[in-house]
């Protein structure tokens, strides 16, 4: 599978004939790529404004078998190529599974079970410890983050998408570091930090001790 990063939570994966482009934002997207695909199917993980860029629908003049999973949160007019999920759904395209898990914030995270590949794409289903906040709302963001998460305890990832995102500070690899100890996971890129490569040379520094390190894809880039 060829996986690109586009800006911020926007990447594209091509898994055979397929191009799976997730959270699409402003920038990044390779529309040769969408004409010649014979599947585009375009995932918008929930309606915040860096997750959601309703430019993706002039993608039809590009292709006109595009389709668009978008989350339930979402209201947008009815059209014969846009489905919408919320979470623990799944839908079928083509010999294509796609499955959603909740989100810690809003929207879904999706599973995208492909011939030649399974894609996990977090959206903003993140272990969104902030500190200053009670006690009481950092022990349910925990316990909510860690019980979508072991849905994934059967499936086998490919290639997994997860927020690391700096104003976290201590606690943003959290997330990271249960996904990687507790899923079956080939290859895990970073996505939510808003083109900011020198904060992912800090990352892969910080996280270079790690037993996952090898596993972890910076998009081809030299880090």
């Amino acid at each position: 599978m060829e996986v690109k990063y586009l800006y911020h939570s926007g990447v594209s994966v091509l898994a055979g004939e397929t191009l799976l482009v997730f959270d699409y934002y402003k920038k990044g997207i390779d529309e040769e790529a969408i004409k010649k695909a014979r599947n585009v199917l375009v995932f918008v993980s929930h309606g915040h404004r860096d997750h959601f860029d309703k430019g993706i629908f002039k993608w039809r003049e590009l292709n006109p078998d595009i389709r668009y999973i978008l989350s339930s949160d979402i209201v947008f007019e009815r059209h014969g190529d846009i489905f919408r999920m919320g979470a623990d759904e799944e839908l079928r395209f083509d010999g294509i599974i796609v499955r959603t898990l909740g989100s810690t914030d809003e929207g879904v995270a999706y599973v995208v079970e492909t011939p030649d590949g399974v894609v996990f794409h977090s959206g903003d289903l993140n272990w969104w410890h902030w500190e200053g906040e009670p006690d009481e709302y950092n022990a349910g963001m925990e316990e909510r983050f860690k019980a979508e998460i072991d849905k994934l305890s059967s499936t086998r990832i490919d290639t997994a998408f997860i927020p690391v995102d700096q104003r976290l500070e201590n606690a943003r690899y959290y997330s990271i570091d249960h996904l990687m100890e507790n899923s079956s996971v080939e290859r895990v890129c970073p996505i939510h930090f808003w083109d900011d490569w020198n904060f992912i040379r800090r990352v892969s520094k910080d996280l270079s001790d790690r037993s996952y390190y090898d596993k972890i894809y910076f998009y081809g880039r030299q880090i």
